[in-house]
């Protein structure tokens, strides 16, 4: 039969497109929460500037299409996100602020394939590019620094890079 041929290679293609869809690049991007009111609270609220970057965000980070928001058990980075998941109607999900590696397995496992916007803190983003298996080096992240942001992409094969760039807010 002439067709039999046919079938074989038109299912060989869908297999092919197939993997190929599963082989994706995970993106994860990452920033600091805004500026905040007191380096005293531990919880403290975004200061007026953070409230201001916090709205300043929203285009830019809209344009990464996330499937998914991540911030802390923090108000400052829940703060931070709140602007931009109105504007995408999505609701952040929630970690604690101590959980850097449990959040990079959890990308890892269950957002394969997908853009992932994450707000987290100065002190734990190096510990979260790591565990999201960047093993080249990582830009020092100052106190006073609010206006970056990493871009940890990991592919289905091979290692994981972080580019960094800066708002321009």
């Amino acid at each position: 039969d002439s067709r039999r041929p046919r079938h074989g290679f038109l299912l060989g293609c869908l297999l092919a497109l197939a993997v190929g869809l599963g082989a994706q690049d995970t993106t994860v991007v990452l920033l600091r929460h805004a500026e905040r009111q007191s380096l005293l609270d531990g919880d403290s609220p975004l200061a007026e500037a953070g409230f201001h970057r916090a709205q300043a965000l929203v285009p830019l980070l809209e344009a990464f299409r996330p499937a998914v928001l991540y911030t802390s058990d923090l108000k400052r980075t829940q703060q931070t996100l709140a602007p931009t998941a109105a504007k995408l109607g999505m609701k952040p999900l929630i970690r604690p602020k101590g959980s850097s590696e449990a959040l990079a397995a959890e990308i890892l496992r269950d957002h394969r394939g997908e853009t992932v916007l994450v707000c987290w803190h100065h002190d734990l983003m190096k510990t979260l590019v790591r565990a999201l298996g960047v093993k080249g080096p990582v830009p020092y992240l100052s106190f006073e620094s609010y206006d970056r942001l990493w871009i940890v992409r990991v592919p289905a094969q091979g290692e994981a890079t972080l580019e960094e760039r800066w708002q321009g807010l």
